[in-house]
């Protein structure tokens, strides 16, 4: 052999024998830590209940399982309290986002890629047959009952949302009061008017405010004249005071006539 191939396959040996001993560690490394379950207990958030198991959606159904999607509290809440109450084990179904083309070839090389950001949404939960079949029948034959009790609590939060802003606004005219109780208070609105963060006075604050900013000041128009969403409201919040304060009963000067109709 030459001295220019020796040098060559010095070189060759070299630049990929440290490589290979690279992949040779990480697989041995891999294989040292244990098996699929434990990588898969790097991604999924961990369960500090014994008898709850997270997993992906991947993993094969139980024997006597079902899985219950995300959707009904009613079903859910009560599918995992009794499988709980039975003393077995609830199932959490986590997203999984690895390409079924590439699952195989990654778990030869124990290489896992799922996401931390995707582990972490939910899909539902699996539960045994026979609870799951239980829950859904007595959700059907209390289903009116629970409606009903809804409608009653509803009811007693828009009457008490109503006595609060007649007592905190009494000059407010009748018609806002109405489109206030409908906007801010409506159950699944996502309004001020039903969150559970804030005490009920300043609920009806803020629903006053933002009904003034939308009906009775140009905010709308400069939101569409480009102007910045905070530079908006700034703008605006000198009416918004002004109205609030006629509303309440406490106010003089131009915005009176304007704000009582």
């Amino acid at each position: 052999m030459s001295t220019s191939t020796k040098r060559k396959a010095h070189r060759r040996r070299k630049r990929h024998g440290p490589r290979r001993d690279r992949v040779q560690k990480s697989q041995a490394g891999s294989s040292a830590k244990g098996t699929k379950s434990s990588t898969r207990s790097g991604i999924l958030p961990p369960s500090d209940d014994p008898l709850e198991e997270n997993i992906f959606e991947r993993e094969p159904m139980p024997e006597g399982y079902v899985f219950v999607p995300k959707g009904s509290v009613y079903i859910t809440r009560h599918c995992r309290s009794n499988t709980k109450e039975s003393k077995k084990v609830v199932f959490v179904v986590y997203v999984s986002r690895i390409p079924q083309s590439l699952r195989y070839p990654l778990s030869k090389y124990n290489i896992n890629i799922e996401q931390d950001k995707a582990a972490k949404r939910t899909l539902g939960i699996r539960v045994p047959k026979e609870i799951h079949e239980n829950v859904s029948e007595l959700e059907a034959q209390t289903s009116q009952k629970r409606s009903d009790a809804v409608d009653a609590r509803d009811s007693k939060i828009i009457s008490r949302a109503r006595d609060l802003l007649l007592e905190e606004f009494p000059l407010m005219p009748r018609d806002s009061l109405e489109v206030i109780l409908d906007h801010a208070f409506l159950k699944g609105s996502g309004r001020v008017g039903r969150t559970s963060m804030t005490t009920d006075k300043r609920k009806a604050s803020l629903a006053v405010e933002a009904h003034i900013r939308h009906m009775h000041t140009p905010y709308e128009s400069l939101l569409d004249d480009g102007v910045d969403r905070s530079d908006a409201r700034e703008k605006v919040w000198p009416i918004i005071k002004a109205i609030k304060k006629t509303w309440a009963g406490g106010a003089d000067g131009n915005f009176v006539d304007l704000t009582l109709r």
